[in-house]
C-alpha cells in the first residue's frame, strides 16, 4: 500500500489548486445548494448526484444529512474499510467506493461534493473540486492559513460555483442569540473578548505500529511531514498534533 516518498510529493504538487496558489457532528445545516432556489432547481432536474470525500465520523454525518435532498452515488477515503462502511451505509451498497478523490471529481455525473478529510488535505481537494465544476460543503476548519482562505475565495470567484462551511455554530439558537444581545448595545459596551480552544489531551507512550492494510499511510499525511505510523497520530486524533 506504501509508495515512494517522491512519487507521493509528485502526486501532491500535481494539484491544479497548488499550482494555481502556489502552493478548506451532530448538528448540520444543508448548504445553499440543498436549498431555496437551488432546490427548486433540483425538482425540475431530478435529484442531485452527490459525491462523499472523507468517510470518517464528520463525513458521514454531512453526508448522511445531504441524503435527504440528493443521491450519494459515489463514496472516498484512504482507508478502504472506511470507504467501504460508507459504500453501504451512505450509498446503500450501490455508490462507488474510491481511495483516489480525483476519481470523483473526474465524473461528470457528480454534482455536488461534501469535503470532510483531515484538515491538512481540505484546501487543495475543495480548490480542484471546484475547478472541476462541482458545488462543494466543505468541513472546518476551512483551511490552515489565512493565505489558503483567500486561494479559494479567488477560485469560487472565478468558478461561479457554490461553496459553504460547515461553521454549523454560527446559525444555533444560543450563538444567533448573543450576537443579537451584543449588536442590539443590550450587553453595553464592550471592552474586552477572550477567546479560548481549550487544550489537547495529553498521552503516555506512544508506540510505532506497521501500518494497517486498509490504509494508505503516505498518502493520508499528504504534504506534512513523512514519520511512522501510530495510530494516535491518525483517525480523528491527528488534531492534537502541531504539524
Amino acid at each position: 500500500m506504501s509508495q515512494p516518498q517522491s512519487t507521493r510529493r509528485t502526486f501532491l504538487n500535481q494539484s491544479a489548486g497548488i499550482a494555481a496558489a502556489g502552493a478548506f457532528a451532530p448538528y448540520f445545516f444543508a448548504p445553499y445548494f440543498f436549498s431555496g432556489a437551488a432546490r427548486a432547481q433540483e425538482a425540475k432536474n431530478g435529484r442531485a448526484h452527490v459525491g462523499q470525500i472523507g468517510c470518517g465520523g464528520q463525513g458521514n454525518g454531512i453526508t448522511g444529512r445531504a441524503k435527504e435532498f440528493g443521491d450519494i452515488v459515489a463514496v472516498c477515503d484512504l482507508d478502504s474499510k472506511r470507504a467501504e462502511e460508507a459504500k453501504a451505509k451512505q450509498g446503500e451498497g450501490k455508490a462507488d467506493a474510491y481511495e483516489d478523490y480525483r476519481k470523483i471529481l473526474e465524473r461528470k455525473d457528480i454534482d455536488v461534493v461534501t469535503i470532510a478529510p483531515p484538515d491538512h488535505w481540505h484546501t487543495k481537494i475543495a480548490i480542484e473540486a471546484l475547478k472541476a465544476g462541482k458545488d462543494v460543503y466543505c468541513e472546518k476548519p476551512l483551511t490552515l492559513t489565512i493565505d489558503e482562505g483567500k486561494q479559494i475565495c479567488k477560485v469560487v470567484k472565478e468558478t461561479g460555483r457554490v461553496f459553504q462551511v460547515g461553521t454549523q455554530q454560527r446559525s444555533e439558537g444560543p450563538f444567533a442569540q448573543a450576537i443579537a444581545l451584543v449588536r442590539e448595545g443590550r450587553l453595553g459596551k464592550i471592552r474586552q473578548v477572550k477567546v479560548a480552544i481549550g487544550g489537547a489531551p495529553e498521552s503516555g507512550p506512544l508506540q510505532k505500529e506497521p501500518v494497517p492494510s486498509n490504509l494508505n499511510w503516505e498518502r493520508w499525511l499528504g504534504q506534512t511531514p513523512l514519520v511512522d505510523y501510530i495510530p494516535r497520530r491518525c483517525h480523528y486524533e491527528f488534531r492534537w498534533w502541531y504539524e
